[in-house]
């Protein structure tokens, strides 16, 4: 474990102010946790998780964004 604490709910808010996506070092400095390398790693790893359940996606490497909102119901 990073020692790196995120709350769920603060993920999805971050990233609705980010039109183009952030980096892991973006997010990090967004939420204010420190730009250490070990910090910036494990919270990229968390970033990787959300991709893997369908919160966020990956569109390049290291760029996360929130999925397209689905139409058509």
């Amino acid at each position: 474990m990073s020692g790196v604490s995120v709350r769920r709910t603060e993920t999805p808010a971050v990233f609705e102010h980010a039109e183009n996506g952030l980096r892991a070092k973006e997010f990090c400095r967004a939420l204010d946790t420190g730009l250490e390398p070990k910090q910036v790693e494990g919270i990229r790893a968390k970033l990787k998780r959300l991709v893997g359940r369908g919160i966020l996606t990956e569109p390049a490497p290291g760029l996360f964004i929130l999925p397209s909102p689905k139409t058509g119901t």
